[in-house]
């Protein structure tokens, strides 16, 4: 089972559309019980569901005993059922697996509900003659709703679901593709990520042309849009070939500020460029430290010769953040002029521990291209025996 990149619990407020989102584990988690893969987008989940119902959690936390042993159940009250047969009025569901989500007592939730006997660890038990329902896990995500949001995600969902009775798959698809359009040109910011996880490798909303750019540019122009969405249709677009990518980048570098900024500067590393350097050098001098940082950070792209002249100024900034993180992309790029940018630190720079990490750069990338260091350097033993050692590389540029 793969291990997700990060555990930690998160629970975002998006206050200008009043939807929450609650999610226990990182994107690539894996769901144990039901073999999920999370989070999923709308259309995956209604897809997938048995029953989707609009909710209000009345127990959160419940117990089951089935065959001696003891589930957890979550109690609800159904208000609207968006998706199959699941009536208005009282309800139970199992809440199991890993990344089952935490609900809340009182919240207003949609319920994607799958039946317990099409999960495989459950079908075979007792407890399928006790409940009906298990909830989907979706890496412990939970759509809580609002009057602000309740109309827009909703209509979604039931929109969702009368595509997916269309029997013709051509049809269906093209259906789908509109509805996706659609969807992204509300500017919503929930559905706009939703759409993205479908247009994403693998998901199955790929119907997109270069007829849809009209659709798509605006929304990646648009402030109202979050960061997030917006990065990922510049990099989807792209990878399709439907859009010149450096350009759009640039354009987002541009204008973006603040958080937004560091989010597309930690994105940009991933799609260099020569504009993109340009654009992003200067920003090595900005006021905000965590900005320079980020830039210094951007720019260590293997090869990217450009750079070594900016990052190694940056080796005599006060600010050690930014010193580390530019001596790290330096040791990344890798070239000659980056290893000269290092041994010249690894010999003169007055802090001691720059000069320590810049030795150990050095050496280990003339001992990966074959080349000796500068004379000038005099290694430790310490510090030669820490370059020799197996998998410094990796270790260094972890730090």
């Amino acid at each position: 089972m793969p291990r997700p990149p990060y555990r930690a619990v998160r629970r975002i407020r998006a206050l200008a559309t009043g939807l929450v989102l609650v999610t226990l584990l990182g994107p690539s988690a894996r769901i144990g019980a039901q073999g999920f893969t999370g989070p999923a987008s709308l259309r995956e989940l209604t897809r997938d569901a048995d029953a989707v119902v609009r909710a209000r959690i009345t127990a959160a936390v419940a117990e089951i005993e089935a065959g001696g042993r003891t589930y957890p159940i979550v109690h609800a009250e159904v208000l609207a059922t968006l998706k199959g047969a699941a009536a208005p009025g009282p309800i139970a569901f199992a809440n199991v697996g890993t990344g089952s989500a935490t609900f809340v007592d009182d919240e207003e939730v949609v319920l994607f509900l799958r039946h317990v006997e099409r999960v495989a660890e459950l079908a075979a038990t007792p407890l399928q003659s006790k409940l009906r329902y298990v909830a989907i896990p979706n890496a412990g995500e939970v759509l809580v709703l609002t009057d602000a949001v309740r109309p827009a995600i909703t209509d979604a969902i039931r929109r969702y679901a009368v595509v997916e009775t269309i029997p013709d798959p051509e049809s269906r698809g093209e259906a789908l593709r509109q509805l996706s359009l659609e969807l992204l040109k509300s500017g919503d910011p929930v559905l706009v990520t939703s759409v993205m996880r479908d247009f994403g490798p693998g998901g199955d909303a790929g119907a997109l042309t270069l007829a849809d750019l009209p659709t798509m540019v605006p929304l990646i122009e648009s402030s109202r849009v979050p960061i997030g969405s917006r990065i990922a249709m510049v990099a989807e677009l792209e990878r399709r070939g439907l859009i010149f990518g450096p350009a759009r980048w640039v354009r987002l570098l541009r204008t973006s500020q603040g958080s937004d900024l560091l989010a597309v500067l930690q994105a940009v590393s991933e799609h260099p460029s020569a504009g993109v350097d340009a654009t992003v050098a200067p920003m090595l001098q900005h006021a905000d430290l965590a900005i320079a940082t980020a830039a210094a950070t951007a720019l260590g792209v293997p090869g990217n010769v450009e750079a070594v002249r900016p990052l190694a100024a940056c080796l005599g900034r006060d600010d050690q953040p930014l010193r580390m993180a530019a001596l790290r992309s330096l040791a990344r790029i890798g070239t000659q002029s980056a290893r000269q940018a290092l041994e010249l630190v690894a010999a003169r720079h007055p802090d001691p521990t720059l000069r320590q990490r810049a030795e150990i750069a050095a050496i280990t990338l003339a001992r990966r291209n074959g080349t000796t260091l500068a004379p000038t350097l005099g290694l430790s033993a310490t510090d030669a025996a820490l370059a020799t050692a197996p998998g410094l590389a990796p270790a260094y540029d972890a730090r």
